[in-house]
């Protein structure tokens, strides 16, 4: 008889775990559920490392699953989205009025601060709205006019199909163009690269590519960051987002969920920009 008991209680202490495993099978995965197949994503340069940590993620999750990210600037990711050549179209923009047909649904994954950025050696740490407006735009060519050296200024923008350049061409220059001989450039990790290897020159980028072998200036005497950001002192912001045709579905909608969840948002999009949670 302790023999049998002894049984019943090893077997009902199986059944118990086997339940809490499944359990905990599903908590990585929304509902239990499992993806297969193949998630194609190409745009915006801004969006390209979060979009690559996450595709890395989610495929350690859904073995089943290739995400295969690629750049190319926010007009390339709107219009492959459109065509169905990939199935999200990363942008760093909102969608112009000829992109606009209401075939794509709108994903916001993360808020996004630009920042004005100079070579290391240039002495100044402010620039008025106008000042960026007049150095960007051709007006001001000399940094002796804002307070720096008697040196020429060399402009460095985004190329043209970059969300990046549309969104400060339209805040910070009021729609104006760059200044004829600016220096383009089709990522934030180059013109980081130009700006810290050329002498006198000036950029911008976003917040999450800065580092030390730039500087940062405050705009309108406000300083670049998450906080000023999220309080609207620091004006320079936008979404960054995942645009697919039609509402998503299958490893697709997996894949947006999971750029959404509190893990991702938390863990990765918070290091750089500012989670939809906390908007």
């Amino acid at each position: 008889m302790r023999i049998r008991f002894a049984s019943r209680i090893a077997l009902g202490m199986i059944a118990v775990l086997v339940a809490i495993s499944i359990s905990l099978a599903g908590c990585g995965n929304k509902q239990g559920e499992t993806y297969s197949g193949t998630v194609k994503l190409s745009g915006s340069t801004t969006v390209l490392p979060l979009a690559l940590e996450a595709a890395n993620r989610f495929m350690e999750r859904h073995s089943s699953v290739t995400v295969d990210v690629q750049g190319g600037g926010s007009s390339v990711g709107i219009t492959q989205v459109k065509e169905g050549v990939v199935d999200i179209g990363n942008s760093s923009r909102e969608l112009k009025k000829d992109e606009n047909d209401g075939s794509l649904v709108d994903h916001k994954i993360a808020l996004d601060v630009v920042v004005v950025v100079v070579h290391p050696d240039i002495p100044v740490d402010n620039l008025s709205k106008e000042q960026v407006k007049d150095i960007f735009t051709g007006k001001i060519t000399n940094w002796k006019e804002v307070g720096g050296p008697d040196a020429a200024i060399v402009v460095v923008v985004r190329d043209k199909a970059s969300g990046t350049r549309e969104m400060f061409d339209e805040h910070a220059l009021e729609k104006k163009e760059s200044a004829k001989n600016a220096i383009e450039c089709n990522s934030n990790g180059l013109v980081r690269e130009t700006v810290s290897s050329t002498k006198n020159s000036i950029g911008y980028i976003s917040l999450g590519y800065l580092n030390k072998s730039i500087k940062a200036v405050k705009y309108n005497g406000v300083e670049a960051n998450l906080e000023t950001a999220k309080s609207h002192t620091y004006t320079l912001t936008r979404y960054l987002h995942m645009f697919t045709k039609g509402e998503p579905s299958g490893a697709v909608k997996g894949f947006i969920d999971y750029v959404l969840s509190s893990e991702f948002q938390n863990e990765v999009v918070a290091k750089e920009y500012i989670p939809m949670q906390s908007i």
